[in-house]
């Protein structure tokens, strides 16, 4: 467009100069009109405007016959033949008039202009005044064209503008505003999914809170009637709150896991039935008794088998049905009966609880998510996904005449029988325990101590690096939240600066993922949540200083 522009007012240019040629030669007739008639010929003012006119005239021819590139710069093929070609040729015209009348006005200075040489001159401008007309017709027509040209690529312009404002509005704004609301909805949905969660681990709180106080109940409760009156039955129960609440615990563990949509994953151990069952009777027998509910049990012999399965997850799975029997029992009784049934190398572990409550329809038993994916109160959901991972049923059915009865099936493995090896370590070389809870180290070092290992114990990762500098050791059991220096550095500096290969157990009550897989990163052996227990900790430290279990192991 602006060369087409400029083009345009190179045109209007042209023109000008070619209507001028017209005037000028006019001009020139009558200048040497004038200069015969005058009674003093040869006047300056006269000559020198004849001149000039002549002058400019020649100029203006110039300038319409310039090149450029080898080529004329203002002249179509038309004007061309027009200005070079007879019958016009009106260039050598434009000259020839030129020389006329420069020799008609050196004859008028000296007298000697005659008037048939003022006649031909005036004869010849006349001609000539046609054929300039004609010439500016001509680069008239030439500039129309032009515009003509000018408007058709404004024109295209135009409509390639709009050809691209549809192409942006179909390709580009279109999608872009798709994505804008799509991704509004997202973050709608984000906000209400996110208020809902806030909502939940409000609910979340205020129900573990409940939830572990009936356990704690049952702990501060049996202590102080252990004080009364010793009795070692009162610590039996104390243990199995103790051991209640730490499945509690795994229960927030597998909340958190659900909450980011992870899977859960199994850890099967090997004890007995019966002592799984105990820790859930002994916590929900009392509370039967607060609202004056007959519990009854029947426990077969097959639960006295040694089996391997989710140990601390059975037990859940059992207590969230009797959670539920005693909330919604008002009177009457809940009946337990359990029993394991040995095919060969494996087991069905079978509960039946039932109970007199108003009961439930087949119907009722689905998973609602919504209702039933909250607080401590992961019920259904929680349930029957690891109902699921264990491969095992459950089965809601109303009791007659009133109430619900509960199935439970679960396949565990039935342990092969072993003799036990005692376990004797040498106390040349001591186990070194990072540890900044006192308490929790005294149980740890008593724990150990009860495994025939000696303990050296230090608060923080920096004191363990000076130990391990100043002697050997078996073992390092490692926290990880310390102060001055945490469990995490400690690891890596006993790994890549000490370089010490010496078995590292971790013993933390960080149950992320992102923690524990850290750690092994670091370099550590292997790790147990707090709280850890005698059977747990003795297998994790002959598995990693025995270098016999060591083998066998791996073999």
């Amino acid at each position: 467009m602006q060369i087409l522009l400029s083009q345009q007012a190179a045109s209007t240019y042209v023109i000008n100069t070619a209507g001028m040629q017209r005037m000028l030669s006019q001009k020139a007739a009558l200048l040497l009109g004038a200069e015969y008639i005058r009674e003093h010929p040869g006047t300056f003012d006269e000559q020198q405007m004849l001149r000039d006119a002549l002058d400019k005239m020649a100029e203006n021819q110039a300038f319409l016959l310039a090149k450029s590139g080898g080529r004329y710069a203002h002249l179509s093929s038309d004007l061309q033949q027009f200005y070079f070609q007879p019958p016009v040729a009106l260039a050598t015209r434009v000259e020839e008039y030129i020389d006329l009348v420069k020799t008609a006005h050196s004859l008028a200075l000296v007298g000697n202009l005659k008037v048939e040489k003022l006649i031909q001159v005036q004869s010849r401008a006349n001609e000539l005044l046609i054929a300039l007309d004609q010439a500016v017709t001509l680069h008239e027509l030439v500039a129309t064209n032009k515009v003509k040209k000018l408007q058709n690529v404004e024109l295209f312009i135009w409509l390639f503008g709009l050809m691209i404002l549809i192409i942006e509005a179909r390709w580009i704004f279109y999608p872009m505003e798709k994505s804008i609301q799509k991704k509004i909805t997202r973050l709608q949905t984000l906000r209400i999914e996110a208020n809902r969660l806030k909502r939940s681990k409000s609910e979340f709180l205020a129900r573990a809170s409940h939830e572990m106080r009936t356990p704690l109940q049952a702990v501060m409760g049996y202590l102080a009637l252990f004080k009364e009156s010793a009795q070692s039955a009162h610590l039996e129960v104390v243990e199995h709150a103790a051991k209640q609440l730490n499945i509690l615990l795994s229960a927030i563990d597998d909340y958190n896991v659900l909450s980011e949509n992870k899977e859960i994953k199994l850890d099967n151990k090997t004890a007995c039935l019966f002592d799984t069952l105990s820790h859930s009777l002994a916590i929900y027998k009392p509370l039967m008794q607060q609202k004056s509910l007959s519990f009854t049990t029947d426990l077969g012999a097959g639960l006295s088998q040694v089996v391997e399965c989710d140990h601390n997850r059975l037990a859940w799975l059992v207590g969230q049905i009797l959670d539920n029997a005693v909330k919604y029992t008002e009177y009457g009784e809940v009946r337990l009966e359990a029993d394991c049934h040995q095919r060969c190398e494996e087991a069905i572990f079978h509960c039946l609880i039932t109970d007199t409550g108003p009961g439930i329809n087949q119907t009722q038993a689905k998973i609602d998510e919504e209702e039933n994916y909250q607080g401590m109160q992961l019920g259904l959901t929680r349930a029957q996904l690891i109902i699921n991972m264990l491969g095992g049923e459950m089965s809601f059915t109303d009791n007659i005449p009133t109430g619900t009865q509960v199935l439970l099936e679960i396949p565990v493995k039935v342990a092969k029988s072993a003799a036990l090896t005692p376990f004797e370590l040498s106390r040349e070389n001591p186990a070194l325990l990072v540890e900044d809870n006192l308490l929790n180290a005294r149980v740890v070092v008593t724990l150990l101590e009860k495994l025939g290992l000696s303990v050296i114990h230090v608060v923080n990762g920096q004191e363990a690096l000076s130990e391990l500098q100043k002697q050997e050791f078996s073992l390092v059991l490692m926290d990880l939240n310390m102060p001055v220096m945490d469990g995490f550095t400690a690891i890596k500096m006993i790994r890549h600066n000490l370089g010490l290969e010496l078995p590292i157990l971790v013993l933390t009550a960080n149950t992320t993922e992102q923690a524990i897989n850290r750690v092994y990163e670091l370099g550590a052996n292997a790790h147990l949540f707090k709280p850890v227990d005698l059977k747990t900790l003795r297998e994790k430290v002959e598995l990693l200083i025995t270098p016999s279990v060591v083998n066998d192991s791996l073999s």
